[in-house]
């Protein structure tokens, strides 16, 4: 279980500005301890910066492009990976961007994984730099 507060900010979109609500605005993470079968909330820990930052860099990697009406270059070319009309480098590059454009103390370390019938998958990790 987790606690979301929102705030609405003023957000430019293609008709005008709009007032929106933002999500994630903090997080709380409940501590949660068993009494008999009872659970009580005895406490709560607010979801630090470097927890933010990494959830912040994993949705920039998966962050499809186009889906911004204000910036259609923003985001990884998904769609065009899949259906082969961009090579595994630009997508790779996409990432390395994409995460970089939010910080540089994280890295993006990529790998292939091999399945049992010989196909092979990119993956790809974040690290947090020292």
């Amino acid at each position: 279980m987790d606690i979301k507060v929102y705030q609405k900010e003023e957000v430019l979109q293609p008709s005008g500005s709009e007032y929106v609500y933002v999500p994630n605005v903090i997080d709380f993470i409940p501590e949660i301890e068993t009494v008999g079968d009872t659970e009580v909330i005895k406490g709560f820990d607010i979801v630090e910066d470097r927890d933010l930052l990494e959830q912040q860099c994993a949705l920039a990697t998966i962050w499809q492009r186009g889906l911004d009406p204000l910036d259609l270059e923003d985001g990884i070319r998904w769609s065009e990976a899949i259906l082969e009309e961009l090579s595994c480098l630009q997508l790779i590059q996409d990432i390395i961007e994409a995460v970089a454009s939010v910080t540089t103390s994280v890295r993006v370390e990529f790998d292939t994984v091999e399945t049992e019938e010989g196909q092979q998958y990119l993956s790809y990790k974040l690290t947090e730099v020292a």
